[in-house]
């Protein structure tokens, strides 16, 4: 006997698809901002307690959340929702229409890090989407998972929308689509927006890059956000030459950000400090005792770190750096770091300051999820990752990635119309047919590169080497001559 459905009222209005009205989704982004902004007190206290950090990184993670709602909601258009659904009642193909993923459900994992965005991000989209939607709120000492709980289940239809405080089973979560900003519960669950949260991030600085500009963006990026978003940087890969200007320049910007006006560290650093919280060494410990390792400068619970051996385990080590602490690591030439980033698995982000050329070379063959050139986004610090193959940047999620592409097509392809002029044609052929055949079997096009020497890599090395040995042959020659000369002449 199959088990009984855990959200039977979500899986009726999928069914019925009553998500998928646009005003209906208009109404529920209407409500679901009105309630944020009657509570928004409400909100940045609990934030405030949950992540201790300071008040412009609370008030910019509230900002960008609510940025995604408008976003989304703009996005809307009923005259073009109805040109689309009536396209093919008019005799028109339809290639853009698409239903919801995952039999209509969207089952939403929260990360912790910068909850409220990532809950909104995603609640947002899939709105738009036409999904139901299933948050995952689990029982915690957290402010915020509470005050969420109420205020969204409030404010949203509760034929569409529900809170889950446990994990349902694997033959429900099978069947929907699954926005995993943690961990994915099973590797067999066959839809999913997964964030890659394992995967590193590397930052490179060539010596053509603007050092104090790289500096500052990547100390923010490191310490922003108590140093836990997947896009901070890991590891920073400093041209050997540039070093020691780079690391004035960290140290300058380090100390200025993680200071007060007064040149008192800020009191959430020492609140914070993962070290007094989390089991087992952590960064800073292992720096501390790693030989090759030198902490440039430190404070409460961060340091700037200079690895030299390339073993060890600061480089080497597979789980994220989820600290403040910037590691820097020396490299000889775009093509070393290259190779330095090519034994671990896709990176989550390559950051890239060099001239455009040369970051040209490196983000191409370097193999990351996304690459930023010369600069650090701040906004993605806050918030899950983007799903993995995902090319959106102004929302956090797109809302097609909560639909599957189902295209209505009135008219014939080209290439059907060739194959039915072949088979409708009879035995003998037809003009259209053997015109067809002709077509089909005609060369391509040339491809307009001129014709030169067919001079390949060897037989260059080959003609380079005879040129150096007749060149030795005839200075050896003429010296001969030479000396042969004057010594005729003596005689």
């Amino acid at each position: 006997m199959p088990s009984p459905s855990p959200f039977p009222r979500i899986q009726a209005s999928a069914i019925d698809g009553r998500a998928l009205n646009t005003r209906y989704k208009q109404a529920q982004l209407h409500r679901l901002q009105s309630a944020l902004l009657q509570n928004i007190d409400a909100i940045k206290a609990a934030i405030q307690t949950d992540s201790n950090h300071g008040a412009p990184e609370v008030q910019a993670e509230i900002v960008l959340a609510l940025t995604e709602i408008r976003t989304h909601y703009l996005s809307l258009s009923l005259e073009k929702d109805l040109e689309n659904e009536y396209r093919v009642a008019n005799g028109q193909d339809n290639p853009d229409a698409a239903r919801p993923a995952g039999s209509g459900i969207a089952y939403i994992l929260p990360s912790t890090h910068t909850m409220f965005f990532g809950i909104i991000a995603a609640v947002s989209a899939a709105i738009v989407g036409g999904c139901c939607i299933v948050l995952e709120l689990t029982r915690t000492t957290m402010a915020l998972p509470p005050l969420l709980r109420q205020l969204l289940s409030e404010a949203l239809d509760a034929e569409t929308f529900a809170i889950s405080e446990d994990r349902p089973d694997a033959s429900f979560l099978e069947k929907v689509l699954v926005v995993a900003q943690t961990g994915v519960p099973s590797p067999a669950i066959p839809q999913s927006l997964q964030s890659p949260i394992n995967s590193k991030t590397v930052a490179i600085v060539d010596r053509t890059a603007d050092i104090k500009s790289a500096a500052h963006s990547l100390v923010t990026a490191r310490f922003a956000f108590g140093g836990r978003s997947t896009y901070c940087p890991d590891i920073v890969l400093v041209h050997e030459f540039a070093m020691k200007a780079f690391v004035e320049a960290i140290i300058h910007h380090s100390s200025k950000y993680l200071s007060g006006a007064d040149g008192v560290e800020r009191e959430n650093a020492a609140v914070s400090n993962p070290r007094r919280s989390s089991p087992g060494l952590s960064t800073l410990d292992a720096a501390y005792k790693d030989p090759s390792a030198r902490v440039l400068v430190s404070g409460s619970g961060w340091a700037v770190v200079e690895v030299h051996d390339r073993q060890s385990v600061l480089l080497r080590r597979k789980e994220k750096v989820a600290e403040k602490v910037l590691i820097l690591h020396p490299f000889t030439s775009l093509d070393d770091a290259i190779d330095l980033c090519a034994g671990s698995e896709t990176l989550a982000a390559t950051y890239a300051f060099a001239t455009p050329a040369s970051a040209k070379y490196l983000t191409q063959f370097i193999d990351a999820h996304v690459s930023f050139i010369n600069h650090v986004p701040v906004d993605v610090l806050i918030g899950p990752a983007y799903p993995v193959n995902s090319a959106g940047r102004e929302t956090r999620y797109s809302a097609s990635s909560f639909q599957v592409p189902r295209p209505q097509f009135v008219t014939e392809s080209s290439t059907a119309h060739l194959a039915r002029a072949i088979l409708d044609a009879p035995a003998g052929g037809s003009k259209a047919s053997v015109k067809i055949w002709e077509e089909a079997l005609r060369p391509l096009p040339p491809t307009g590169q001129k014709t030169g020497p067919r001079i390949g890599f060897f037989e260059k090395g080959i003609l380079t080497g005879l040129g150096i040995t007749l060149v030795s042959v005839l200075g050896v020659v003429g010296a001969v001559g030479y000396y042969g000369v004057v010594f005729l002449r003596r005689v």
